[in-house]
């Protein structure tokens, strides 16, 4: 049975439902003395990481290694779901897994286990009562990497920890979840932990979670590096940054790292589409909302430029069926496959990713 969320989630965007401004206490003490260990960090950082910058590690991984796709039992019939992916040939999937569903696990298993032979990552989301709760959380994503071991040795620990809906207030909070990772592997030698989690371009966020005096290792620095409020992934952020640059830094912050192996994965991103509310997640306004046909030109754009950094390892669409923003719309129970879900079954199969 499909497990209920809590009335903070919003089910048609899968997210936390947006904050209330007097909810984000953004002057209180700690969250003034994070933003000066942060600043502090960049600053002792900067030469360092602008060496990386100019001189990066580059890797350029094949079609099937590179492409991912996000995928959810709770929009679509399962066994769809798992018609599609195999139509598009994908092998890396992300599976979110709420650790507020950590007693209602067996509906993930049995959406999981439809993927077998591919390349699963699993998601374990945070709330604010993990932060509350540090204790509660630590046996939460233990039960869930004892669950899906057997399918998949590679997880994800939290995600947009920079947002405060989605539980932390300050990147500091992200950090204690962080206690008590290597605990974890004593059991499990293959055990794979990508971290960071940082949500848009945020890089003093993401240096913090690489570089600090805590006590943790992470395998990958995973990051949902959206960029659809720019337009276009050749649009820039704050007059420098396109999407190249933003990766190229976002590497040289992994190789600078004393938390993280110098490794990169992209595991969200997206364009909305007009005119889909509830589904959009954002406030559907055309400067971050797209027509669907614009949806595929910037999916394209996205990975051949991820790709041709050489910066990159993996990126993840989110995801694949959802009318706000994926690449099937679902409404009234027919599954019509949008222009996107053509363009990433061409990056897919090799012809269109270094065209």
């Amino acid at each position: 049975m499909k497990p209920e969320h809590p009335s903070w989630w919003d089910p048609h965007s899968d997210q936390p439902f947006k904050l209330d401004r007097i909810q984000k206490s953004r002057l209180k003490a700690d969250n003034l003395n994070e933003y000066l260990r942060t600043a502090l960090t960049a600053i002792g950082s900067i030469p360092a990481i602008a060496w990386h910058y100019s001189c990066p590690q580059r890797h350029t991984p094949s079609p099937a290694d590179f492409i991912g796709l996000g995928i959810s039992p709770d929009h679509g019939d399962h066994s769809e779901v798992a018609d599609l992916t195999e139509e598009l040939g994908v092998q890396k999937l992300l599976l979110r897994v709420p650790s507020w569903h950590v007693s209602q696990l067996d509906y993930y298993l049995d959406f999981a286990t439809r993927f077998k032979g591919r390349d699963l990552l699993i998601n374990i989301l945070q709330s604010r009562q993990s932060v509350l709760d540090p204790a509660r959380w630590l046996n939460a994503v233990d039960q869930i990497i004892t669950a899906f071991y057997p399918l998949t040795k590679t997880f994800q620990i939290g995600n947009a920890v920079n947002r405060s809906k989605w539980g932390c207030h300050h990147t500091g909070e992200y950090l204690e979840l962080l206690k008590g990772l290597g605990n974890l592997r004593e059991s499990r030698p293959r055990l794979v932990l990508g971290g960071s989690s940082v949500i848009d371009f945020e890089p003093l966020a993401t240096l913090r979670t690489l570089s600090n005096s805590h006590c943790y290792q992470l395998d990958v620095c995973t990051c949902a590096l959206y960029v659809n409020r720019r337009g276009s992934p050749y649009a820039r952020q704050y007059g420098l940054f396109d999407l190249e640059r933003k990766i190229r830094l976002i590497r040289a912050m992994t190789e600078w790292s004393n938390r993280c192996a110098p490794r990169l994965w992209i595991t969200e991103t997206n364009w909305p589409l007009l005119n889909t509310k509830p589904y959009t997640p954002n406030s559907g306004l055309p400067r971050s909302t797209v027509d669907e046909v614009t949806q595929a030109k910037y999916l394209t754009e996205y990975y051949r430029i991820a790709h041709q950094t050489g910066c990159v390892e993996r990126v993840y669409w989110w995801q694949l069926v959802n009318p706000g923003y994926g690449l099937v719309d679902h409404r009234e129970g027919v599954i019509r496959r949008m222009p996107s879900f053509h363009a990433f079954a061409e990056l897919v199969s090799g012809t269109a990713l270094s065209a």
